[in-house]
């Protein structure tokens, strides 16, 4: 728990406007009340938190300064798994 794994699509519009959805998913831990008593639940969520125009031709390098733009602006770039390699998960 407290990483988060991002998710990204792109396409084009009918105008071949390129756009870049980014969806982040998540273990979030619940009290839950039961015949038992209190109980910890995890839950995996997943929620949309990035839509953006891609203004211009883009390649990898632009990609992932769109990417990063959306992770800084939500505060969330050091809670984020590069890879399984590099992540203490």
């Amino acid at each position: 728990m407290g990483k988060i794994s991002l998710t990204t699509d792109m396409w084009s519009d009918p105008n071949l406007s390129p756009f870049m959805a980014i969806t982040a998913h998540w273990i979030k831990s619940v009290t839950e009340n039961t015949a038992n008593g209190l109980k910890l639940v995890l839950k995996l969520r997943s929620d949309l938190i990035g839509f953006k125009a891609i203004p211009g031709w883009y390649d990898g390098e632009h990609l992932a300064y769109a990417f990063l733009h959306v992770t800084d602006d939500l505060e969330i770039t050091g809670m984020v798994c590069i890879s399984a390699l590099h992540c203490e998960c």
